[in-house]
């Protein structure tokens, strides 16, 4: 949507969208913030993909929402609107240098696709007003207020946010007052894609389309799943003439003049290059699908974060998210308040989040150990040529102590069985760049079947043992006040189960992913297995580009934000080489 939407802004193109779902904008599962997670499993919302047996987090089969209707998984997500660090970024530069991928080349499309509203109220724990102050004085530096998205802070906080940012400020972590800038090291409250005029989810179907102009040469199919792209020979190279789709069991062709731009998100965009000839010779030969082009970087380099769980019931008395499960009658009337005037609790989300580099998670030889794990995984296995650019770099950052390595989340509600008119505190803790890489594969030469995903959970003991001490430091936090004296008891993991091999195989048996996945096309030259070059074009061909969670060459922080701006910048260079024309 970002994409189609921002180029019919140029009257002389004709842009279609071919979209697999349906048009949801007024459905309360995708527009009440509340009720955000609901959807997901529901083949009218979600793809349904499930992961194979994941041999190293004890032969699961996890379940991956991705979104299935117009605006993708930006209507189906938990709505965080952060970014990555800047150093993030730079090495994405590092990695496909020549067209601005650094912080600084990002950041004028991060803001073109923000509107940040300025919510009144008390500064958040942490920061002072004089803090808040200065923040907001500068916030023009970093922010965008005119972008088609809408960003928002909460209006209400549960009882355990303040006591959680008072205990780990207590800890050394400081209260980041403008997490946008760059600098995301802290405890900070993440803005959420949420238009607090109206009480709805901002995402890409009502931003870039129904809150926009109606434009006459923008065209959007609903319901047609792309099949494949059909390719002529140039001398210039394969150009992309024609789209295959299919409706209701039907296969259509849609004809292309000037260019086709994939953003089916990670684990479709490979799929269909897949099925279109693009990808790892051999593995296409398997399928008796002819290679056009040879790029066995297709469907490789998936990375995802992984997270673990813990979970404390609190004492009586305090007011947390579990009231909307606890008291029917109460939910009721939020409801009801919601419909009436867009407002109430069933607007607010869980927002609290910490990104600390390693060495402020861990003691020092803890760290050191760490460190030989990492070096010890690296040394134990060939790299291929895109690990070779990007392990150096992870290398680094578990050093340098500015890059944030891990990740906790604050959750004010129960979600491991909870009991009935009981108020929980859940926390997450998780790694921002793992060390294991899975891929997504076809197996069929049928479009309507899934891929094969193997995201590869703990495929390194580094992973593994990362989480092992994220969860000791979720234990950590709940045990220092005054956190500690709002909570009642531990209910997960099992307080007799603490011993490290216990740790590892709870971690082996909970740990799950943020639904960011990402890489599988990854912007990387293409003799270092990349798919895209700097300029998101497939390589081997003229005028087919890939814009989407896919194209990223290493993890950064949660990926929402990140996927507008890059639909931004390749816009702004579609629309800048149109009009030199």
């Amino acid at each position: 949507m970002t994409i189609g939407a921002r180029l019919s802004e140029n009257t002389n193109l004709t842009i279609g969208i071919l979209e697999a779902g349906g048009f949801r904008i007024g459905d309360p599962l995708i527009d009440v913030p509340g009720l955000a997670g609901e959807a997901a499993g529901n083949p009218l919302y979600d793809w349904n993909f499930d992961m194979v047996p994941q041999t190293h987090a004890a032969g699961r089969v996890i379940a991956i929402p991705r979104g299935k209707l117009l605006g993708g998984s930006s209507a189906l997500n938990l709505m965080a609107w952060n970014r990555g660090s800047s150093e993030e970024y730079n090495a994405w530069e590092q990695i496909a240098p020549g067209n601005g991928w650094d912080w600084d080349g990002l950041l004028p499309f991060f803001k073109k696709s923000e509107d940040i509203l300025t919510v009144p109220g008390d500064p958040y724990p942490g920061i002072t007003p004089a803090e808040a102050r200065n923040a907001s004085e500068h916030a023009s530096e970093f922010e965008g207020f005119t972008g088609p998205v809408v960003a928002s802070h909460n209006i209400f906080y549960p009882d355990p946010v303040p006591a959680f940012v008072k205990t780990v400020n207590a800890m050394n972590f400081s209260t980041n007052a403008q997490p946008l800038s760059g600098s995301t090291s802290g405890v900070w409250n993440t803005l959420c894609s949420v238009d607090r005029t109206q009480g709805f989810r901002s995402y890409a179907a009502r931003a870039y389309f129904c809150d926009q102009p109606t434009k006459p040469n923008l065209h959007i199919l609903l319901g047609a799943s792309v099949a494949k792209v059909v390719f002529v020979n140039t001398t210039l190279g394969l150009s992309a003439t024609q789209v295959e789709f299919i409706v209701n069991s039907t296969t259509h062709t849609a004809n292309a003049k000037k260019e086709i731009i994939l953003s089916a998100g990670t684990l479709k965009t490979p799929q269909v290059l897949e099925l279109s000839g693009i990808g790892n010779a051999t593995h296409l030969h398997s399928l008796n699908i002819e290679p056009l082009v040879d790029l066995p970087g297709v469907g490789e380099n998936l990375q995802e974060h992984p997270y673990v769980p813990a979970q404390w019931q609190l004492k009586p008395g305090f007011l947390t998210f579990d009231i909307l499960r606890n008291n029917k009658t109460f939910f009721t009337e939020q409801f009801a308040l919601y419909n009436r005037t867009g407002t109430g609790l069933l607007t607010d989300l869980d927002t609290t989040v910490i990104f600390s580099p390693l060495q402020a998670v861990v003691d020092s030889e803890q760290l050191v150990f760490l460190e030989n794990v990492f070096d010890n995984d690296t040394r134990a296995q060939t790299l291929n040529p895109l690990e070779q650019l990007q392990f150096p770099i992870q290398r680094s950052w578990l050093r340098n102590g500015v890059v944030p390595d891990a990740e906790i989340i604050l959750w004010s509600r129960g979600e491991v069985n909870p009991a009935i008119n009981e108020s929980y505190i859940f926390m997450l803790g998780g790694m921002s760049h793992p060390l294991s890489r899975g891929s997504v594969h076809i197996n069929s030469t049928n479009s309507l079947i899934q891929p094969i995903i193997d995201i590869n959970f703990l495929g390194q003991d580094y992973d593994a043992l990362f989480l092992v001490n994220a969860l000791k430091f979720l234990f950590k936090i709940a045990q220092q006040p005054p956190l500690s004296e709002l909570i009642d008891f531990q209910t997960d993991p099992n307080p007799s189960m603490m011993s490290d091999d216990e740790l590892l195989q709870f971690v082996r048996e909970t740990v799950a992913g943020g639904d960011h996945e990402i890489g599988t096309a990854a912007m990387a030259p293409r003799e270092h297995g990349g798919v895209v070059d700097p300029f998101l074009k497939v390589y081997g061909t003229t005028n087919l580009r890939v814009a989407d969670a896919s194209i990223f060459p290493l993890h950064i922080g949660h990926t929402q934000a990140t996927v507008y701006a890059i639909g931004e910048k390749l816009s702004t260079m579609i629309l800048a080489s149109e009009n030199s024309s």
